[in-house]
């Protein structure tokens, strides 16, 4: 059924249905692909007007495709850009871990090889001098060193090889330099003696200030003796406490009296007197001002003559006195 108006005015017929003129022409503009014409509305299989079939935002896929929950919609699509990146910076750790590694290999090795070539006969101890070892010897510090069979010099530790040679009697200190690539010095400071002490089998020992034992001798030294209640032990041990008053002393002596005097002894309460020579001594008392006796007593010598027995006593330094020697006490044998 066609509505329509009369001539000369215009208006919109209604198709009602197919004319005989046939269907009308189709507007490209309202083709879908493949020729098919578009709706105007929602429909079954598609969405708005200008979007193909399946592509609908409002009726949904109308296609086969990945189901809402899938791993595929929860796992995001990488760009193919982004996967190069990520590759090439994974090579470049890689590339960078294995220069270390190989650079490590190569330290190790080359330590290893230093190490070997330190320890050949090349580079072994081959000249070694000591200075200075008059009363101990060569042979004995390099025996205390631990050179006598040519170590390697990397095995050389001077510092250690330092304190073996200080437990010698004599060394009072010990210095050890290396000199490469084979040889080695060692500089010896040997202690000075200061006086000898009886021994009760026979003998003396000589000792220093410090009281350490320096050497055993078969008879009598000469120079100072030290008479104390004391044992000495072995070269290189010290003497006991009881001694020290006594070496305290004789270490303290002036060069003006240094001379005279032959033995300095101490007994056991820790008094100090000196033989002077030609029955004449001298009695200090405790070390306490010992200064200041010891000039007491070379004043006394320098303005007294004095003959025959005597004894100074000095142990009120500001007021010395001269008198005869104590009788010397003696004590019975047992069973009287």
């Amino acid at each position: 059924m066609t509505e329509t108006q009369g001539p000369g005015s215009r208006g919109v017929g209604l198709y009602a249905g197919p004319s005989a003129e046939g269907p009308p022409a189709r507007d490209p503009l309202f083709e879908g692909p493949g020729g098919g014409e578009l709706t105007s509305g929602p429909g079954p299989v598609g969405g708005p007007v200008g979007e193909p079939p399946g592509t609908g935002r409002e009726g949904g896929p109308a296609g086969p495709g990945p189901s809402p929950g899938t791993d595929s919609e929860r796992e995001p699509v990488v760009h193919p850009r982004v996967w190069q990146r990520r590759v090439a910076v994974l090579r470049d750790q890689s590339r960078r871990r294995l220069r270390w590694v190989v650079g490590g290999v190569a330290v190790l090795v080359a330590l290893c090889a230093v190490l070997l070539a330190l320890h050949t006969p090349l580079l072994a101890l081959r000249h070694a001098t000591v200075v200075g070892a008059q009363h101990t010897g060569t042979e004995a510090v390099l025996q205390a060193a631990g050179l006598v069979d040519h170590p390697p010099l990397i095995d050389v530790d001077p510092k250690s090889a330092a304190r073996r040679v200080e437990r010698l009697p004599w060394v009072a200190h010990a210095e050890v330099v290396r000199h490469w690539p084979d040889s080695v010095t060692i500089i010896v400071t040997e202690r000075v003696p200061l006086a000898s002490v009886a021994r009760p089998g026979g003998g003396v020992a000589t000792v220093d200030a410090t009281g350490r034992v320096l050497t055993w001798q078969g008879g009598a030294a000469p120079g100072l003796t030290l008479a104390a209640p004391v044992t000495p032990g072995r070269p290189g041990t010290a003497l006991p406490s009881a001694a020290r008053p006594a070496l305290v002393v004789a270490s303290a002596l002036p060069a003006t009296i240094a001379g005279r005097v032959q033995e300095v002894a101490v007994d056991a309460r820790g008094m100090v007197s000196l033989d002077l020579g030609g029955r004449l001594s001298a009695m200090l008392g405790s070390t306490q001002d010992l200064q200041a006796k010891l000039i007491a007593v070379a004043s006394v010598l320098a303005g007294a003559h004095l003959s025959g027995a005597a004894m100074i006593d000095v142990t009120v330094p500001d007021e010395p006195t001269v008198g005869p020697p104590p009788p010397v006490s003696r004590t019975p044998p047992r069973g009287r």
